[in-house]
């Protein structure tokens, strides 16, 4: 569990580094080139916002893991 949390923390910074860079560059701000987000047409957002999301999402699941294996961790210490 340990090692899961490791590698999701590492993706999720990196996905939330390049989508800071894409958000703030406009990168790929084009007219066809829109994301709507959970599929409503009227709230468009750009890849940069898209990857911020979803490396946020990602970030929540790896503090979920860090804190579940935390507690595995200490739960089997006090076991004889």
């Amino acid at each position: 569990m340990k090692r899961l949390a490791i590698i999701c923390a590492v993706i999720s910074g990196l996905l939330l580094v390049y989508g800071l860079i894409d958000y703030l560059t406009n990168y790929n701000w084009a007219q066809g080139d829109q994301n709507a987000l959970f599929g409503n047409q009227n709230v468009l957002l750009n890849d940069g916002a898209t990857v911020l999301i979803a490396g946020g999402l990602l970030t929540v699941g790896s503090i979920i893991m860090w804190i579940v294996a935390r507690r595995k961790e200490h739960s089997d210490q006090r076991q004889p």
